[in-house]
């Protein structure tokens, strides 16, 4: 059965008066409520309770839905259509729900990532978030090809993500928008598409249905609000993990580091664990080409994270394996270190000057011999150990503490990394070792700090 989405529609209700008081009604529900004729792109249609979406189809409700955005609730259900036979693929991404307001820099939207979407196997069958126009990180997707029910919960502006009743992600606040809602459509255009010729619907659309919106927040049956995770919070040139913070007295410490740092962090919030709050950052800028006189991008992207603290201590190295890529060495040439750590570093000390700060020395980049094995010899750890060099003389000079994680690896055997194409990370056992050496470093800055303890 077809039904237009032109006008509200009246089901009769059959509950005691009783029940009908608890019930907590939606100031909208498709199949419902009315839907303006104007915002429909291409054909959108009920059929038994669901609309099917193919990446070019969409139709918007009005913001007004969303009371004041300090507390509302979007649900609906969405499955890959039971009858496709390939993965559905379209150019971009599938847009979910998004009130994005790019020039007021506000609002909330959400990207399906198709199946297979990014083809070096990262944001695939996932949902990707965007918070106030900034990237803000992705969450899992649809979880086989049943009906998922997503909730999007905002309290006091900042968003709960759930599938199924099940927690995937917490955003930091969202800004109102006076955008409408649109759900559907076509979302990012990346360069990460399977083919840039598929500019057609998608063959197999996704279904939704159960789209209801709530101007206050209501959590999922059965969710445990005391369940630890941290929020993703994001802005100009940043996205990061922030602790929630339920008693202000603790410490807080910030991680800044490259994928390196993806495998120490977790010991470092493991050991704090009751005692500080651990956030975390993959960040710290690259240096060189976008770089134009008084204008320095990384510094934008510094005073961002920091306005998430104040932080008492902050252990960085600032992407350096990134940075100091042998393969690409207009990304920092050797000349542009000395001055723009120096720079950095003012800007650090000015900007948190109650804030501890403990450089990372960069691990080493191993190279693969014929025979499958790895060593430490070759150009492109060579320049690794020079750069290291070279940031040692920022840091003495301005009297910043290091961990030497490069020695620390060095020491380490490569035997059992024979037949591994991976010349970068490192195993656990490595990545305990790299934190027990952060840890050391950083519960001696906070025996520094005047009235805290050590921990």
């Amino acid at each position: 059965m077809k039904t237009p989405l032109l006008a509200a529609l009246t089901l009769a209700l059959t509950v005691s008066a009783h029940a009908e008081s608890q019930e907590v009604k939606p100031t909208w529900e498709l199949g419902k409520s009315p839907i303006d004729t104007a915002s429909i792109q291409g054909k959108i249609e009920l059929v038994d309770g669901v609309v099917k979406l193919d990446g070019q189809n969409s139709f918007a409700i009005p913001a007004a839905t969303l009371g004041e955005q300090n507390d509302y609730t979007i649900e609906f259900e969405l499955r890959r259509s039971s009858n496709f036979k390939t993965l559905p693929r379209m150019e971009g991404t599938l847009l979910l729900v998004s009130n994005r307001d790019a020039a007021a820099h506000a609002g909330l939207s959400l990207n399906y990532l198709p199946p297979d979407w990014d083809l070096n196997g990262g944001c695939s069958n996932k949902i990707g978030i965007e918070v106030n126009c900034y990237w803000n990180g992705s969450c899992d997707g649809l979880d086989g090809a049943a009906f998922n029910k997503y909730s999007v919960v905002a309290k006091d502006r900042q968003i709960s993500i759930y599938r199924n009743g099940l927690l995937l992600a917490m955003t930091g606040e969202v800004k109102p928008s006076q955008m409408p809602l649109t759900i559907g459509g076509k979302g990012w255009v990346g360069e990460w598409i399977a083919s840039k010729s598929e500019a057609q619907p998608v063959p197999e659309p996704y279904e939704l249905r159960g789209l209801k919106i709530y101007d206050q927040a209501l959590f999922p049956t059965g969710y445990d609000r005391s369940a630890e995770m941290m929020r993703n919070v994001s802005g100009e040139g940043y996205s990061m993990q922030r602790a929630v913070i339920k008693d202000p007295t603790l410490p807080r410490i910030l991680v800044v580091g490259d994928s390196i740092s993806m495998g120490y962090r977790g010991f470092i919030t493991e050991h704090f664990k009751g005692r500080a709050y651990v956030d975390y950052w993959v960040g710290g800028g690259w240096f060189a080409w976008d770089i134009k006189g008084d204008d320095f991008p990384p510094l934008r992207s510094w005073a961002g994270v920091l306005s998430n603290g104040p932080y008492d201590v902050v252990s960085w190295n600032s992407m350096t394996l990134h940075m100091w890529a042998p393969n690409m060495p207009t990304r920092c040439p050797e000349e542009s270190i000395v001055p723009n750590y120096t720079r950095m570093v003012g800007f650090l000390k000015t900007s948190a000057p109650n804030t501890k700060l403990i450089w990372i020395r960069c691990t080493p980049w191993r190279a693969i011999q014929a025979d499958g094995t790895q060593t430490l010899e070759g150009p492109f750890n060579e320049r690794i150990v020079k750069y290291n060099g070279i940031a040692d003389t920022v840091m003495k000079k301005e009297g910043i503490p290091e961990v030497d994680l490069y020695a620390i690896a060095e020491k380490q055997s490569l035997v059992s990394l024979k037949g591994s194409s991976d010349c970068l990370h490192w195993g656990q056992e490595v990545c305990k070792l790299f934190a027990d050496a952060i840890i050391k470093e950083i519960e001696t800055q906070l025996a520094k700090k005047d009235g805290q303890p050590t921990l």
